[in-house]
């Protein structure tokens, strides 16, 4: 049986955990417990007793998983990196409602959220966060580290790169292009696609300042 470990305490962190926890007999995993920096945001959940440190002193076992169940894409990313050096086990959770189509390839750390949909051809990379009632479409190829918040549409054949957030309910037309580190603010609809390191509002989607790493 697989240990199932979290980093990160927050709200999204203590939603998947109900997920978890509801789908441990099904998929014959264990949740074991949060790894932060403090159990601060554990104690008003009366969840403290499944604290078990920070991953910077945690002893992982070998049968210990690993999900970073934390939206933001630049902090997820770090953690992964140290981690993945100490060649920690990632888990890939997904929900027991998801559906997967045919030919679809996941790489390591993912997290697929309740009624997300992925069609069929479509290759994801690591550690991406697919809230609740999200669809992929056919071809699409999305890279890793992206945050897709609840009600997303990514349609046919549109390609994502690394570290983008999208907000709740953003729409990608088909055969859209996403680059590198962008922010998508919530209902914005993108028709052809986005560079690098841009924040984007609206629909049609618009350039509307540069975004920090």
């Amino acid at each position: 049986m697989k240990n199932i470990i979290f980093c990160g305490t927050g709200g999204f962190a203590r939603e998947v955990y109900c997920w978890v926890k509801q789908s441990e007999k099904k998929q014959k995993i264990k949740f074991k417990g949060f790894l932060d920096q403090n159990s601060t945001l554990l104690k008003k959940f009366n969840l403290t007793k499944y604290y078990l440190g920070s991953e910077n002193n945690y002893n992982f076992k070998k049968n210990d998983f690993i999900v970073i169940a934390i939206a933001d894409v630049n902090l997820r990313k770090k953690i992964f990196d140290k981690l993945n050096l100490k060649k920690i086990n990632f888990f890939n959770y997904i929900h027991d409602t998801a559906i997967i189509g045919n030919n679809v390839i996941f790489g390591r750390g993912n997290i697929i959220c309740p009624n997300v949909v992925f069609t069929t051809n479509i290759r994801i990379g690591n550690s991406n966060i697919f809230n609740i009632n999200s669809t992929v479409g056919h071809e699409v190829k999305i890279d890793s580290f992206n945050t897709f918040n609840s009600h997303c549409d990514i349609t046919g054949c549109s390609t994502i790169k690394k570290n983008n957030y999208f907000g709740s309910s953003v729409i990608l037309l088909p055969k859209c292009k996403v680059g590198n580190n962008n922010k998508i603010s919530a209902g914005s609809v993108v028709y052809k696609g986005i560079k690098e390191n841009s924040i984007y509002l609206g629909n049609p989607a618009k350039y509307i300042g540069k975004n920090k790493i």
